[in-house]
């Protein structure tokens, strides 16, 4: 796993219990010593034969819900970037989600440690962003 999701799983002292719901559906409560009196509980589906996530596969995949969430002042912005339509049942409830999601993570982690992960996300992707590219082998 990346340091910055590592430094946030040990600066704010996460804990993870997993227990398998489904096939490929396990129940995640993360606990953690920033805040130990809140219990983050989430069902996460994972690929066919990945088996159970673990606490950095957690944290990463809500940190980029997180920053995807960030970038849209409101729902429709949100919807009209994504594709969604305002007058699909599954719209509001899904934007409240992913704004839920990214409350959740804050508290869960400390604003503090929430920021620092956040500024590594977005420090590791623009490293992989400018990193050159393999050329294409076309020689077939």
């Amino acid at each position: 796993m990346s340091d910055y999701i590592d430094i946030a799983i040990k600066t704010a002292g996460l804990e993870l219990r997993v227990s398998k719901a489904k096939p490929d559906l396990y129940h995640c409560i993360i606990t953690s010593t920033a805040n130990p009196d809140f219990n983050w509980q989430r069902g996460l589906n994972t690929k066919a034969g990945y088996g159970a996530p673990n606490i950095g596969n957690v944290l990463y995949h809500y940190a980029l819900r997180a920053q995807e969430i960030s970038q849209y002042d409101d729902i429709l912005e949100w919807s009209d970037e994504n594709g969604h339509d305002l007058n699909d049942p599954n719209t509001l409830p899904d934007f409240k989600q992913l704004v839920q999601d990214k409350t959740d993570l804050r508290l869960l982690l400390s604003e503090p440690v929430y920021q620092n992960m956040m500024a590594g996300l977005e420090i590791s992707q623009a490293i992989a962003c400018a990193r050159p590219r393999e050329p294409l082998n076309n020689s077939g």
